[in-house]
């Protein structure tokens, strides 16, 4: 750069001077120098603006997803539905309000307001007033409208509820027990005589043990016993259906009738979680492939005779045809009534490495799986130290 340029830069303490509107033209005001209008200086106020308003519109959202959450958990409560309710009556002139205030005194749904608008926008009802048997605790609000759907019991007519898991021979008495003028030497003659058919029982059998759907069902008061059976028969071999039993070997390379007797294991075997079902199985399923005994303490008890209780070494050493400690395979029959959910998790288990199941909690009733044997005796000493059995 030369001296001299210098210059040509100007002095940066000298005043600049700024030219003046131009006012040699016809007119003083107008000009395009005129629409030119001060904007303030930028600030941070319109991000805080949007910010607020950004907060407020999740708030909002907060909310409104919090509201849906709280309604969708009253309206179906998590889990299956809770204990059967014997005996409900509806009186006579009874409104949706006031049927929606009698059910959620019996614990059937979580909130009588919510229902009677449930029930107002599904477009349900009128129902009918008498006596209903077929309600559960903790039912979703499209269980209980089903059930009011369905009426109350008809006059002559009699209720009889058979419990899932129940054994075949405590099942005759709950039913013999409901039903007027029905023995279990009735039931029991008409199981033995061929009077009651189902396509699900082996050839030249007659133990009918897990091949009576446990569920709730109204008979005329003068229904013989091979009517009653025959109709518990029958709603077994449709649930069976429709849940694939009839392909059993293709889906599951097993009979139907081992599925069902495996189901009948998980039913008396399973805690409250209802995934341990499927997994229960699937343990079973394991320890078959595998060629190693089942060690089932229910099937063993059932061989004693006994619903329940605890078992004795003398116990575990008594060779009975149902000791799966000491034979291997299935039991050579169901050992109880098994659920739809059992028969299910039968026909379709989970996918798991399972070979060990021990139970850890009474409260509620849950166990845990592993494929270690190592980590299965750890847990089940840790259970009975703890004194869960």
């Amino acid at each position: 750069m030369n001296p001299t340029d210098n210059d040509l830069i100007d002095d940066p303490t000298e005043p600049v001077p700024v030219p003046g509107p131009d006012t040699s033209g016809p007119h003083t005001s107008g000009t395009d120098d005129d629409d030119w209008v001060p904007l303030p200086a930028d600030t941070n106020g319109g991000r805080r603006v949007l910010g607020l308003v950004a907060a407020a519109v999740l708030l909002v959202a907060f909310v409104i997803g919090g509201v849906v959450f709280w309604a969708a958990r009253r309206i179906d409560p998590p889990g299956p539905p809770g204990a059967a309710i014997a005996s409900l009556v509806v009186p006579p002139g009874s409104s949706t309000s006031g049927i929606s205030t009698l059910l959620e005194k019996k614990g059937v749904v979580t909130d009588a307001k919510l229902f009677s608008a449930y029930v107002g926008m599904k477009g349900a009802g009128p129902f009918k007033a008498g006596r209903y048997t077929e309600f559960r605790k903790d039912s979703s609000f499209d269980e209980a409208i089903t059930v009011l759907d369905k009426g109350p019991v008809p006059v002559g007519a009699t209720t009889v509820r058979v419990t899932e898991g129940k054994r075949l021979a405590d099942a005759l008495q709950q039913i013999a027990q409901q039903h007027p003028g029905t023995s279990v030497d009735d039931l029991t003659t008409a199981l033995n005589s061929g009077q009651v058919r189902s396509k699900y029982l082996p050839a030249g059998s007659t133990n009918w043990e897990g091949l009576l759907f446990p569920d709730t069902y109204q008979f005329r008061d003068d229904a013989t016993a091979a009517q009653i059976l025959q109709t518990l028969a029958t709603q077994m071999e449709k649930v069976l259906d429709g849940l694939g039993y009839d392909r059993a070997e293709v889906l599951q390379g097993r009979s139907a009738y081992e599925l069902i007797t495996a189901a009948s294991i998980a039913e008396r075997e399973t805690g409250q979680p209802p995934e341990e079902r499927g997994k229960i199985i699937r343990t079973m399923y394991n320890r078959l492939d595998a060629k190693q005994p089942l060690g089932v303490d229910a099937s063993v008890l059932y061989g004693l005779g006994r619903a329940g209780g605890a078992l004795t070494e003398t116990d575990l050493k008594t060779d009975t045809p149902y000791n799966t400690r000491l034979r291997p395979g299935l039991p050579p029959t169901p050992i109880s009534l098994p659920s739809k959910a059992s028969l299910q998790a039968a026909i379709a288990p989970p996918d798991g490495p399972w070979l060990y199941y021990v139970l850890v909690s009474n409260t509620p009733p849950s166990h845990l799986f592993t494929a270690s044997y190592q980590e299965f005796l750890k847990a089940k000493a840790d259970a009975k130290a703890r004194g869960v059995f």
